[in-house]
């Protein structure tokens, strides 16, 4: 899925994605500043494999609420740079850039 660089402004994106057919959401160009609400975003997403966005991704560093963001996903969701989804990664905090030192979901595209 692209086209999601369109989009401004969203706050939340509770359940956006939940249980979602795609192997591939691509979220380059979008702005992901003012997210606040990562609530189950990702729930259920057994068919995951790539989250795509530019390097620049990073959420804000406050103010968020969104456990179980990648809920119930699948193994097949992998980062950048390797991590691999775990049933005990499932926060907020995993819908970032993958690297080295933070492990996430996110791959640079």
């Amino acid at each position: 899925m692209n086209g999601l660089g369109n989009l401004s402004g969203v706050r939340s994106m509770r359940y956006m994605f939940s249980s979602c057919a795609f192997t591939t959401i691509d979220f380059r160009g979008f702005d992901p500043s003012t997210l606040t609400d990562l609530f189950y975003t990702f729930s259920g997403c057994n068919k995951l494999t790539t989250i795509l966005a530019n390097a620049s991704w990073a959420l804000p560093t406050s103010g968020h609420a969104g456990s179980q963001c990648f809920y119930s996903c699948s193994t097949s969701l992998v980062g950048g740079n390797g991590t691999t989804w775990a049933s005990n990664k499932t926060a907020y905090t995993y819908f970032r850039i993958d690297t080295a030192g933070t492990p996430g979901y996110v791959t640079v595209a």
